[in-house]
């Protein structure tokens, strides 16, 4: 017997109607008030690149759309990083960066991919440093899960990373007149760590947001960790590396919790891991556990939208 929980992550509906619940939460943010174009652009597209990640590498193994349809929940419910253009702009170079490496997949002479991918990187940190704390992170993913490291992929990587600041440094020299200051200046990663963290900065919306994203990553991690023998090796190293990503998401909010990259990077490596326990369960409890947290997600989303005083 299909439960509701099975019918809506199987539905060919479900989808459509996200995208639909999407843009009705950006319109009553402030989408048209705040013409945040740009904002909403990167959230579709980065909508769709996660629509592709799931096709391309088939991360559930029946046909569903709860990866997408996830994210998309998650990201709305998120309204405080509606308004950050550049934090839009660096979370679609993140996703397409790691939708480039996923295709890497033992295959260590994919020289291109790895080069674009890293390319993506170094444009996102012309407009977020913080993507530098995820460099490591990546190469240890290429190494270790997605089997695409080579000395050949590490040096495209590295070059990938340093031809947009070769193509500034350009720009810059030739606007300052040689003027090597202005380069230090403008590449000054000072900033990046603040001291102290700063933890009663941090509003209730955020906290409470945190702490929901953490309870659906940890429902997703332990449930594919159960049931991960049905998956191929290739969909196991993928969902490995979401993890990896949401801990390492988790412990840099918590070490900086005004850290806007974090945030959209926990989202994203949630997303997967909460669709597979929505496609892949069918029991009474998951299907309870489903609309109990549906209806927080909702309710958390109207709180941001609309009660914003009381939150924070």
């Amino acid at each position: 017997m299909k439960r509701i929980q099975n019918k809506t992550a199987e539905s060919r509906r479900t989808l459509p109607i996200a995208m639909l619940y999407g843009m009705a939460v950006w319109a009553v943010a402030g989408l048209f008030q705040q013409a945040w174009w740009v904002q909403f652009a990167c959230f579709i597209l980065s909508a769709l690149l996660v629509i592709r990640i799931n096709s391309e590498n088939l991360l559930i193994r029946i046909y569903s759309r709860s990866v997408s349809v996830s994210f998309i929940f998650l990201s709305c419910a998120a309204v405080f990083l509606f308004p950050s253009w550049t934090g839009g702009v660096v979370q679609l170079c993140c996703i397409a960066a790691l939708t480039l490496l996923f295709e890497c997949y033992q295959d260590d002479t994919c020289v291109g991919k790895s080069f674009y991918a890293f390319l993506l990187l170094g444009i996102g940190t012309l407009f977020d440093a913080n993507v530098i704390f995820y460099l490591p992170l990546l190469w240890l993913i290429m190494k270790v899960i997605v089997y695409a490291l080579s000395w050949r992929t590490f040096l495209a990587s590295l070059l990938g990373l340093l031809t947009p600041y070769w193509f500034l440094c350009g720009w810059l020299l030739w606007q300052k007149n040689g003027d090597f200051q202005a380069i230090v200046h403008m590449f000054a990663v000072q900033n990046i760590l603040q001291f102290p963290f700063g933890y009663d900065a941090v509003p209730l919306s955020n906290q409470l947001f945190i702490a929901f994203t953490c309870l659906l990553m940890i429902i997703g991690s332990f449930h594919f960790i159960q049931s991960s023998f049905r998956d191929k090796i290739r969909v196991r190293q993928i969902y490995y590396g979401f993890m990896t990503l949401g801990l390492f998401s988790l412990a840099l909010l918590i070490l900086q919790p005004q850290n806007e990259l974090a945030y959209r990077m926990l989202i994203f490596a949630t997303s997967p891991l909460i669709g597979h326990y929505w496609a892949l369960t069918n029991s009474r409890f998951s299907n309870v556990i489903f609309c109990i947290l549906t209806v927080a997600l909702l309710i958390l989303t109207a709180a941001n939208l609309w009660m914003p005083s009381l939150l924070s």
